[in-house]
C-alpha cells in the first residue's frame, strides 16, 4: 500500500481543505478499488482507517459483519478488529474540525465513498419511462433529459429547505434508480419525498405539453443491500457508486409490475432508527403505511413549492383502497405473482397535486383502475407498533 505522504499545514487550514486532503489520501489507499475502507475511527485530530483487500470481502463479510456497516467505531475497537482480521490501520491527519454533528456527517460521507456497506434496510426508488424501448433514439434522449431535469428540480427544492440528501442515481434501461447514501428512516422518507416532487414536476410538465414530458411509472421499497464504489479509470478517474442486493431486485420487480402513471410501494418493514441499526437493539417497527403517513407529514414542508414554472399549494399522498363509508376508505394490499409459487405484496400510491386557483392534478391510479391487475386484500394495522429487534 502507498506510504503516508507529507501534508503541508495549508492542507488542514479549514474543513474544506481538510476534506480534500483526506479524500486525496483515501484515493491513494483505495488503489482504484483494490482496497476498501473496512472501518474507521476519529481520534482527536487524526483519522484511523482499516483498509482491507477487496478480494477478501467474502471472508470479512462472514467473519467480521460489524465491519460492513460503514460506521465510525472507537479507536480501540478498530485496532482490535483489525488485528483479529489481519488488516492494516492507516492514520490520516484530519484537523480539529469534526466536533459537531454536521461536521462529523461530512467526514463520514467522505470516508464512506471508499467503504463497502451492507445494510438490512436500504431504501431505493425507480422511475421508468413507459414505452421507452419503442421510441426513436432522439426521442429517448429527450425524454431521459426531461426526466433527469424533474429529478434535478426535486433535489434542488429539497436542498432549498436545508435537507441534505446524498443522492445516488444510476441509469436503468428505461429511466433511473435512486437511493440515499445516508442511512436511517428519515433519510428514506427524504428520498421518497424527492421522488414525489419529481413525479409531480413531471406530471405538471406533461399536463402543459404532452410532447415534452414522458409517461412514467414509479416504485419504492426498503430492503437489504450492499452499497459500494467502483473506479472508472482514465486521465480523470471517476468514482461510480452503486447498490446491489435484494432491494435492487425488489424495486425492479415492483416497477415491472406497475402500470403507466402508477406508483407502487413495497410492503416492507424497517426499524425507526437514525443511521445504521445495531444488532440486538430494540426499535419501533415502521411498516409501509406508517412510513407513508410520516412521508405525508414531511411533504407539508413543501407547501407552496415551485415546480418548473408552476406553484404547488400542497402535495397529498394516499394508499388506495375501497370506500367503506361516506368519504372513508380502507387500504388494500396488492399481491403480484413472481417466480414459481412466490408472490410480492405492494401498496398502490396516489399523489394529489393541489394548485392555487386551479383544478387539482392527480398522479397515480385509483383502486378501481386495478380490479383486473392483481388480487387485493384489506390491510389491517396492528393496534400498536411492534418492537423491531435486529438479529445479530
Amino acid at each position: 500500500m502507498p506510504s503516508m505522504p507529507d501534508d503541508s499545514s495549508n492542507s488542514l487550514a479549514d474543513p474544506r481543505s481538510a476534506l480534500h486532503a483526506i479524500d486525496r489520501r483515501m484515493i491513494e489507499l483505495w488503489q482504484e478499488g483494490a482496497w476498501f475502507a473496512a472501518g474507521w475511527a476519529l481520534d482527536a485530530d487524526m483519522l484511523a482507517v482499516a483498509m482491507a483487500p477487496t478480494a477478501d470481502l467474502p471472508r470479512l463479510a462472514d467473519a467480521e459483519p460489524a465491519l460492513m456497516r460503514g460506521d465510525t467505531i472507537e479507536r480501540r475497537d478498530l485496532v482490535a478488529v483489525a488485528k483479529r482480521a489481519g488488516l492494516r490501520v492507516e492514520t490520516i491527519p484530519a484537523g480539529p474540525w469534526w466536533t459537531t454533528g454536521p461536521m462529523k456527517a461530512a467526514l463520514a460521507q467522505s470516508v464512506q465513498r471508499y467503504a463497502i456497506r451492507r445494510s438490512p434496510f436500504h431504501a431505493m426508488g425507480r422511475i421508468e419511462i413507459e414505452g421507452f424501448q419503442a421510441l426513436p433514439t432522439a426521442e429517448q434522449i429527450a425524454q431521459l433529459a426531461t426526466l433527469s431535469r424533474s429529478l434535478n428540480v426535486a433535489a434542488r427544492r429539497v436542498a432549498d429547505l436545508g435537507t441534505e440528501i446524498d443522492l445516488g442515481r444510476a441509469a436503468t434501461p428505461a429511466g433511473y434508480r435512486l437511493w440515499n447514501r445516508k442511512q436511517g428512516y428519515r433519510a428514506d422518507i427524504d428520498l421518497f419525498c424527492l421522488m414525489a416532487l419529481a413525479l409531480a414536476e413531471n406530471g405538471l410538465a406533461r399536463a402543459r405539453d404532452e410532447r415534452t414530458a414522458p409517461v412514467v411509472k414509479a416504485a419504492f421499497t426498503v430492503g437489504a443491500g450492499w452499497e459500494f464504489s467502483l473506479p472508472r479509470g482514465g486521465a480523470s478517474p471517476v468514482i461510480h457508486n452503486d447498490v446491489l442486493g435484494e432491494v435492487r431486485d425488489e424495486v425492479a420487480r415492483l416497477v415491472d409490475a406497475a402500470l403507466p402513471r402508477q406508483i407502487l410501494i413495497g410492503a416492507f418493514g424497517r426499524p425507526m432508527v437514525e443511521g445504521s441499526p445495531r444488532p440486538g437493539h430494540i426499535y419501533k417497527h415502521l411498516d409501509a403505511p406508517r412510513f407513508m403517513g410520516l412521508a405525508q407529514r414531511r411533504l407539508q414542508d413543501f407547501d407552496n413549492v415551485l415546480l418548473g414554472d408552476e406553484k404547488v399549494a400542497s402535495l397529498k399522498l394516499y394508499l388506495t383502497g375501497d370506500e367503506i363509508g361516506p368519504g372513508t376508505f380502507d387500504i388494500k394490499t396488492l399481491c403480484f405473482p413472481i417466480s414459481g409459487d412466490h408472490t410480492m405484496e405492494a401498496f398502490n400510491v396516489k399523489l394529489n397535486i393541489h394548485r392555487p386557483d386551479r383544478t387539482p392534478f392527480f398522479f397515480g391510479l385509483q383502486q378501481k383502475d386495478l380490479a383486473d391487475v392483481a388480487p387485493a386484500r384489506t390491510y389491517h394495522a396492528d393496534q400498536a407498533p411492534r418492537e423491531f429487534v435486529l438479529k445479530s
